[in-house]
C-alpha cells in the first residue's frame, strides 16, 4: 500500500459546494411550493380598491389582503377589488402579484 496516495478535499471548497446544494433545494421548494398555489394575494384598501403590495398591513389602518382564485384576472393598483374574496385560502396563496395586475 505504499504506493497508494489518498485525494484529499479542500474543506473551503467542499463547503462552498454543500452551501450551493442547500440553495439549490430551497429554491426548488419554492418554486414547487409556488406551483401548488390555488389563489393570488393582493393588498385592498377599506374602499375596496387594489393598492401597493408592499407592506400591505403596516403602513395604513384598515388595509388588508384579499385573495383570488388563480388563473381569474388581477386587478392592478387603483382598480376595484370586485370579485375578491376576504377569507384567507385553505392552502397556499401566492402573494405580491405585479402592481399592472396580470
Amino acid at each position: 500500500m505504499a504506493g497508494r496516495q489518498w485525494l484529499r478535499a479542500d474543506p473551503v471548497l467542499a463547503s462552498l459546494w454543500v452551501g450551493l446544494a442547500v440553495i439549490v433545494v430551497i429554491f426548488a421548494i419554492g418554486v414547487r411550493l409556488d406551483t401548488d398555489s390555488t389563489t393570488d394575494e393582493v393588498c385592498a384598501a377599506p374602499t375596496a380598491v387594489r393598492v401597493p403590495d408592499t407592506d400591505c398591513t403596516a403602513h395604513h389602518p384598515g388595509d388588508t389582503w384579499v385573495y383570488y382564485r388563480t388563473g381569474t384576472a388581477i386587478p392592478a393598483v387603483g382598480a376595484p377589488t370586485a370579485g375578491a374574496s376576504a377569507d384567507p385560502p385553505a392552502g397556499a396563496a401566492e402573494p405580491g402579484v405585479p402592481d399592472a395586475g396580470t
